[in-house]
């Protein structure tokens, strides 16, 4: 009955054609005309569509004074899985007349990229009252698409090539090289959203740029708008050819949506078998005493699994909060460490500035002749910095000076010990072992 019911409105689609053919006038790129939601390209899918069949009605107002539109009327519907088939029957402000046939097949899908092949403008035109099948319209295509989620919009992007009317033939184009390319974009809005949503197009088609959208008015009707060759718009009514020529187009669409096969008879009788026998009263209120049960020993099984969840944070917790104190207790120790450094770095400047003082003392001794008083400065800044190599120098040669080459020798050797590159002691033990260094000539240190 599902494909015997299609095929009646296929019958009275080719019913309505053969009624509008007697006055019709036409072009075969009507807007909106053929297969798909496009204006004037094809397009392609990675999903069947949710319609049964598409049809409607489309006008293209190519002036409004005096009046000249181009009208036409059209049947689209995926016959089967990958098959989609249209048909249309078209008229224009001219003497020509034309039906076209229009078949896609979805050849390869992947994710959501498809790719289709098809053969479009299969048009049959009126000439001396004879219908003749123009060759030059003939249109091969092939289209790729890509569909996704672009937050709570759906965009369908459509790119493809194509001969015959797609390469230009319609609009006089040479066709020389038998091929164009053409692509466009479908944007689906939120709006109107338990309506089907309202549709953004926008399109090249080879030869101009369209653009339009198809707004919703229930969920099977939507009223189609747009404009075709916007590039030409300031030449609304003025363009001679009217195949290039800028329009208005305004139409109607009627798509009736799949609708779920009913079971027969037979498999619903066999739906109610598997049901079981019918359940007495008393033995339902113990079947649900029992789901009651059921249902109160999940419900303490959670909770039970609850207080396991809560005890195993609060253990997690304390855990938390005994690394924290240890954290605390090392920023302690560290900042006692710092101070511990600074204090020891302060103590260590005081030190050299006591030590230098005394070091300075003990020369001004020395050149005075006083060196028993320079002796006791340098033990004293010995004694505040015991690891600095010019204080036993110095002690050196105030004994030397006293005449006690033995502990002025020891004491050389300590400070070139302290400081290995000193080299103005290394040459004082050199000159004293050489025997050129006396009492007199010796400089202090």
């Amino acid at each position: 009955m599902y494909k015997s019911c299609r095929y009646r409105l296929v019958v009275l689609f080719t019913v309505l054609v053969a009624l509008a053919w007697e006055s019709a006038e036409g072009v075969s790129r009507l807007s909106y005309s053929r297969p798909g939601a496009m204006m004037r390209i094809p397009l392609s899918s990675v999903v069947r569509s949710p319609y049964l069949f598409s049809a409607g009605f489309v006008t293209e107002v190519v002036n409004v004074s005096p009046y000249s539109s181009a009208n036409g009327v059209y049947f689209d519907s995926e016959m089967s899985r990958n098959l989609r088939l249209g048909m249309s029957a078209v008229s224009a402000i001219d003497t020509t007349t034309e039906i076209g046939f229009h078949l896609q097949q979805r050849l390869w899908s992947y994710g959501n990229i498809s790719f289709s092949f098809g053969l479009q403008d299969i048009v049959l035109s009126q000439s001396d009252g004879k219908l003749e099948m123009d060759s030059d319209l003939l249109s091969f295509l092939g289209v790729i698409s890509s569909e996704q989620k672009v937050g709570s919009y759906l965009l369908n992007s459509y790119m493809g090539f194509g001969t015959g009317a797609l390469a230009g033939a319609a609009a006089g184009v040479d066709t020389s090289l038998k091929l164009g390319v053409y692509a466009g974009f479908l944007l689906k809005t939120p709006l109107f959203a338990s309506r089907g949503g309202l549709d953004v197009i926008g399109e090249f088609d080879g030869s101009g740029i369209n653009v339009g959208i198809r707004i919703p008015i229930t969920s099977d009707y939507r009223l189609q708008v747009g404009f075709v060759h916007v590039e030409n718009l300031p030449q609304f009514g003025s363009a001679v050819d009217s195949i290039i020529a800028p329009a208005m187009v305004v139409g109607l669409d009627l798509s009736v949506p799949r609708l779920g096969r009913k079971p027969s008879v037979s498999e619903a009788e066999g739906e109610v078998a598997a049901m079981g026998p019918r359940i007495e009263p008393d033995e339902q209120e113990a079947l649900l005493t029992r789901q009651l049960d059921s249902t109160l020993q999940a419900a303490d099984f959670r909770l039970a699994s609850l207080r396991d969840s809560l005890r195993i944070a609060t253990f997690e917790i304390d855990n938390l909060s005994s690394q924290v104190a240890m954290l605390e207790q090392m920023g302690v120790f560290l900042a006692d460490s710092v101070r511990n450094m600074q204090l020891r770095i302060q103590m260590m400047k005081s030190n050299i500035n006591y030590t230098m003082r005394h070091l300075s003392s003990s020369l001004q001794h020395y050149y005075e002749g006083n060196y028993r008083d320079a002796l006791q400065e340098v033990e004293m800044a010995i004694q505040l910095n015991p690891d600095l190599a010019i204080a036993y120098a110095r002690r050196g040669s105030i004994y030397f000076k006293l005449g006690d080459v033995q502990r002025a020798t020891i004491n050389w050797n300590l400070a070139l010990k302290l400081d290995p590159e000193y080299d103005d002691v290394r040459n004082i033990l050199r000159g004293l072992k050489e025997g050129r260094i006396k009492t007199t000539s010796l400089k202090i240190q």
